[in-house]
């Protein structure tokens, strides 16, 4: 798993490619807490080269999220393939997340609450 890190004013987009099983998880750990410590909390997860991901990563994603909240900021999904939004879907976690076709769809949410 690769993970392209974009930072666009107040948003970071994170670019991930490949499957977020148990050798991305922690990839994938490790960035979202580097955001996080860098008060980088207006986050855009762009999911359109995953192919894969466990509940573990899916995990992950949804404890970042609750941290991310916590300090007034927020996750969300961009161009999801079917897999993740069944995934998304069959785990309950759905609603917790505004999924966006597109990146740039979801960057502009972000700026035009700025």
């Amino acid at each position: 798993m690769t993970v392209e890190r974009v930072d666009i004013g107040k948003v970071t987009v994170l670019r991930i490619e490949g499957d977020i099983d148990e050798n991305g998880v922690e990839a994938l750990r490790s960035i979202l807490y580097e955001c996080l410590s860098e008060a980088r909390v207006h986050l855009v997860l762009n999911l359109q080269g995953v192919r894969y991901i466990t509940y573990m990563g899916l995990g992950v994603i949804v404890e970042r999220l609750r941290k991310t909240r916590q300090m007034k900021g927020d996750i969300k999904l961009a161009c999801l393939n079917l897999f993740a939004q069944r995934l998304l879907r069959m785990s309950g976690v759905s609603g917790l997340f505004a999924q966006y076709e597109s990146e740039a769809q979801a960057i502009s949410v972000f700026q035009e609450a700025a």
